[in-house]
């Protein structure tokens, strides 16, 4: 109850204009929970209802006059510090109540536009494309290499063959004990085990797999990134291993790996219960729902986050919490398949950003040149970031 008074009142400070860059993240870290959007939505309405508004306008139209009339002293708040912009694909009046809901802190609108298929050109010169179907290669271990059709979203591993999730059939399996799914830059694909557990494979990530689980462990490889929703099997654990030698071990339970070369392990948990470990070392880790753990020179930190921005991507969503542009430039790497240059002394300042997947490179791009003094050139698939 004492949590509960303290937030509304961190609330109306924010209404008021008078919240600080510490209480903002205070307010999106607690409103990103889902037990915790349904009183957000009602203290909005409480709000919108107040005597203290113009009750002439719509309620949408409330909703943006609040948050457009705080722009300017939240900007001036966190100008120097971390700069927190809100991407949005829709105005719409549910959109307008859910403000807050996980973004609470995020106040940039942006109309979406529409992707020319005749005209790929920007205002910063060429233009990239997200990728329009999904792209994978399937390589089994007697050798053979398999182009993956475009048209579907995904394969399902049965007890005697390899089909397409519409099950059209891939390959017989036979002969076969194991198999890699690879998804490049630019990809995404589906996969549904044969236990029944199902992974989503973000771009640039691939995941070897028994084609049978035959042992008393359930164990894959992974490469890249990762959402696991795994079939409960309390005599099997489900084991991933990723390349920086980190072992996940869960009985069933939802949860995010990102895991990319070059770069610290991210796991996060939605539901159930996981441990972690370290081949190796003595390095070990529990997560609860809610939960993210980051694997980093064999020592692991846990910490508090809402779950469901690790797993925004598979919804076709791009959330980039406490990045800064170096990183956020990886991942629209992998995304467009596109080379980004940019100076190594670039802002090391953190950012806050979430925009739908489905932008043109250039749009994402003149989003990032509205709070960042940098222009950009796109030239194919390379694109060159200089400061202003």
């Amino acid at each position: 109850m004492e949590d509960n008074k303290y937030i509304k009142q961190l609330f109306y400070k924010y209404i008021d204009g008078e919240t600080n860059v510490e209480e903002l993240q205070e307010l999106y870290d607690y409103f990103g929970i889902n037990e915790n959007e349904e009183w957000l939505s009602r203290l909005i309405h409480d709000h919108l209802e107040s005597e203290t508004e113009n009750t002439s306008n719509s309620e949408n139209k409330q909703v943006e006059n609040i948050v457009n009339n705080r722009w300017n002293n939240i900007y001036a708040q966190t100008g120097n510090n971390k700069k927190v912009k809100k991407l949005w694909q829709k105005w719409t009046t549910v959109a307008a109540l859910l403000i807050g809901i996980g973004l609470v802190s995020m106040y940039y609108l942006m109309t979406k536009q529409e992707i020319s298929s005749t005209k790929l050109s920007s205002i910063y010169g060429s233009d990239v494309l997200p990728p329009s179907a999904s792209k994978a290669t399937l390589t089994l271990s007697d050798g053979q290499q398999i182009q993956l059709d475009s048209s579907s979203l995904g394969v399902e591993i049965g007890a005697n063959a390899i089909t397409y999730n519409n099950g059209n059939l891939i390959s017989k399996t036979e002969k076969i004990s194991s198999a890699t799914l690879n998804v490049p830059n630019g990809g995404f694909y589906e996969l549904k085990l044969s236990d029944g557990t199902k992974v989503i494979l973000n771009s640039g990530s691939s995941i070897t797999y028994p084609v049978r689980f035959d042992d008393s462990i359930r164990l894959v490889k992974l490469i890249g990134e990762g959402y696991f929703e795994v079939a409960k099997d309390i005599k099997h654990p489900f084991k991933v291993e990723t390349t920086d030698r980190q072992l996940l071990t869960v009985l069933g339970t939802h949860f995010n790996i990102k895991s990319y070369t070059g770069e610290v392990t991210e796991t996060t948990l939605l539901e159930g219960k996981v441990a972690l470990s370290s081949n190796g070392t003595n390095a070990k880790a529990i997560l609860n729902p809610g939960q993210q753990s980051t694997f980093y020179k064999n020592k692991f930190e846990t910490r508090q986050v809402n779950a469901e921005e690790a797993i925004a991507w598979s919804k076709n969503l791009f959330v980039f919490n406490n990045m800064t542009l170096g990183q956020i430039f990886k991942n629209l790497e992998r995304w467009y398949d596109v080379e980004i240059i940019y100076p190594s002394n670039l802002s090391k300042e953190q950012f806050l950003m979430e925009i739908p997947k489905d932008r043109k490179l250039s749009e994402i791009l003149e989003a990032i040149s509205t709070f960042e003094n940098v222009t950009f050139k796109i030239e194919g698939r390379r694109i060159t970031v200089k400061q202003l």
